[in-house]
């Protein structure tokens, strides 16, 4: 259903991700027609489900199918297996409908205990062929896809503070010529923007307890401090200044770098 090739937009807010067939047919401009107010999902230490509200902006009716992923965009929703259901998977909604989707959070063995765990919400939407449609020959109508990020806290690991952020290290490693972040807290931390000097780096984020280097537009080698934003909980930004360090290279390196 979905075997294809993937065309994303980055951006703070959730991921749209269109569907490209390439054929000699002419293609109708898909535009997210249901959409949700928040950026992400939080299931908070003893939480076990959370109210999706969702809205049909569009004066056309469309088919809804909802799944989550351990992070794999091009994964089918019969491939995945999350400890979130939807609930219902799938539903048709009415031009300028209003409806609440319920993500029910079953028990998984494995959980991390000590930091939160992440996947991905997929809610992927066909608009129906109208009427000026079905007029043209070999149109195609595409689909769209809304991916946004579903965490999950264990007990001891609460809200995400703005002091938090503060924790967050930049360090310089001369050997390498790199400057690498240290995220020591539990949470998942999103770098919306970060600047030293005239360079800048690329928006990324950081898993709980891990160090990765950032890719820098320019060299790092006389940047003194760092400016940063960070995405908190309400999809809103937190601003930053803090000292770089020059030292050795940073404990608990990953090479994965999760997308936001």
């Amino acid at each position: 259903m979905h075997s294809s090739r993937w065309w994303s937009v980055f951006s703070n807010w959730p991921t749209y991700t269109l569907l490209i067939v390439w054929t000699g047919w002419t293609a109708t401009p898909a535009r997210a027609v249901v959409n949700t107010e928040v950026t992400r999902v939080i299931f908070n230490a003893g939480e076990s489900h959370y109210s999706l509200a969702l809205a049909n902006s569009a004066q056309h009716p469309a088919l809804v199918q909802i799944w989550t992923d351990e992070g794999d965009p091009l994964s089918q929703p019969a491939e995945t297996i999350t400890p979130i259901v939807a609930i219902p998977p799938v539903f048709k909604m009415q031009p300028t409908e209003i409806r609440t989707v319920k993500l029910q959070l079953a028990e998984k063995p494995g959980l991390a205990r000590e930091r939160e765990s992440l996947y991905w919400l997929n809610i992927y939407q066909i608009p129906p062929m109208t009427a000026q449609d079905a007029k043209t020959r070999q149109k195609l109508v595409l689909p769209l896809r809304i991916r946004m990020k579903v965490f999950i806290r264990p007990q001891g690991v609460g809200p995400l503070r703005e002091q938090d952020g503060e924790r967050l290290t930049f360090t310089f490693q001369p050997q390498e010529a790199q400057l690498y972040v240290n995220n020591p807290t539990p949470w998942y931390i999103t770098l919306a923007a970060l600047a030293c000097d005239n360079t800048s780096a690329t928006p990324l984020m950081i898993a709980p307890l891990s160090s990765q280097p950032l890719a820098l537009s320019g060299k790092a080698g006389h940047c003194r401090t760092v400016r940063y934003e960070l995405i908190n909980d309400h999809g809103n930004r937190w601003v930053y200044e803090k000292p770089i360090i020059n030292s050795g290279a940073p404990e608990n390196t990953v090479g994965r770098n999760p997308r936001r």
